[in-house]
């Protein structure tokens, strides 16, 4: 096979504005756009890591429909969001089901859409981001209070200019009750209005706004195609979303370089007091991508016609040359962990501390996917060949003197 060769353009790694907030809400990640060239990190002992099992949820004794993204509380509680339900299951940490909650509707206690799922102190937050509605609930699934979403406009440098944020999804609440999400902001000066970006947004306790990053947007060249206002994604692109920390402590982005054999994917973490704690490059095993799946697609991006044609030719120019990684995941204690291309076998993993430093790896069950991690336990999505998917959770055993801290296993 003859690697192709994308244009300079294509050196990096999504969706349409609102629609695609909603839908890559708890999906992947992304690059920060103002940020340092990346150091390159130290070079450390690839030390695997171990995985076992000590809790399954089945799909069939827990009688799921559709299961996607699950939280994790700071009791260690397990949620799993049944969207097609509009409802959430509340498990305590040794798998006990507590409460079932929710229902399709706009009334108290119901959703059109589960969004987000987050803690204020001992609180359960539920975000449905088609009613713009927080819906707060107490540990036994009680209804506390709704509270309905903002729309924030914040004034600006000279007179006549202000800033207005569309589309506030809140993630995760810091320690000092503000709450950190995405939104859309859109710039005006004496009428006239700019388009609107992507960024993550600080609202404090008392509703002030502040942009802390503006991370690279939908219509970026580097993953996406824009025609006549239109925008697809580049096939085999890894397409990238901030990862909120669970406490709101901190937000991760990542991006890759995928336009050589010798790719590297990239990430930056960083403070809402916009601190950056580190932004560095990691080379990973680059397995081309074979022409016939590359042909096939692009062209599957659009629907035959002229436009097509031209979307799939400026895809041809930005194909990456090798699979991107499967995702990333910000754990509950700050460590890190990339899944990279998933294989028959299982999908390896590479494991960060707080600091970006390589720490471990470990080889991730087949049909598995990482929902949350921390350096004792990791919880998946597994998914049987009905694509009907069980809640595990393992225990993590690393080798004596493998841990930041020197300690040895659990």
């Amino acid at each position: 096979m003859t690697p192709r060769r994308p244009s300079p353009a294509a050196r990096g790694h999504d969706p349409g504005f609102l629609h695609g907030l909603l839908t890559l809400i708890g999906g992947a990640t992304l690059c920060l756009a103002c940020t340092n060239a990346p150091d390159q990190p130290p070079q450390s002992v690839d030390l695997e890591w171990e995985l076992v099992e000590d809790l399954r949820l089945d799909p069939n004794a827990e009688d799921f429909s559709v299961v996607g993204r699950l939280y994790v509380g700071p009791q260690r509680e397990i949620v799993v969001p049944e969207p097609q339900d509009a409802r959430l299951r509340i498990y305590d940490s040794t798998g006990t089901l507590v409460t079932m909650v929710g229902r399709s509707g706009a009334g108290p206690g119901e959703f059109l859409h589960v969004g987000p799922v987050y803690w204020a102190s001992d609180t359960l937050v539920v975000f449905d981001t088609q009613l713009a509605r927080a819906t707060y609930l107490l540990s036994d699934g009680t209804l506390a209070r709704t509270e309905a979403g903002r729309f924030f406009r914040l004034a600006i440098g000279a007179p006549g200019a202000d800033s207005t944020f569309m589309a506030f999804i809140p993630q995760a609440v810091d320690d000092e009750g503000a709450k950190l999400g995405v939104a859309y902001q859109r710039g005006s000066t004496g009428g006239t209005r700019e388009p609107a970006r992507l960024v993550v947004l600080r609202v404090s306790r008392d509703g002030e706004p502040s942009v802390v990053a503006t991370p690279p947007q939908h219509d970026d060249e580097r993953w996406n195609v824009t025609i006549s206002g239109l925008t697809n994604p580049v096939p085999f692109t890894f397409r990238p979303w901030p990862e909120v920390a669970p406490d709101g402590s901190r937000f991760l982005f990542m991006t890759t370089d995928q336009s050589t054999l010798g790719p590297t994917y990239n990430l930056t973490m960083v403070r809402p007091t916009h601190d950056t704690v580190f932004s560095r490059s990691y080379p990973y095993p680059g397995e081309p991508i074979p022409d016939s799946a590359m042909d096939r697609g692009i062209a599957d991006m659009v629907p035959e016609s002229d436009l097509a044609r031209r979307f799939r030719a400026v895809a041809r120019e930005r194909a990456p040359l090798v699979y991107p990684p499967a995702g990333v995941t910000l754990g509950l204690d700050g460590t890190i962990w990339v899944e990279l291309r998933r294989t028959d076998r299982g999908t390896p993993v590479r494991v960060l501390s707080e600091t970006g430093d390589p720490i471990g790896s470990l080889l991730l069950p087949a049909r598995s996917r990482i929902r949350q991690a921390s350096m004792t336990h990791v919880w998946v999505t597994e998914y049987d060949p009905l694509d009907l998917a069980s809640v595990v959770r393992y225990r993590v055993i690393r080798r004596p003197g493998t841990s930041p801290g020197g300690e040895g296993e659990d």
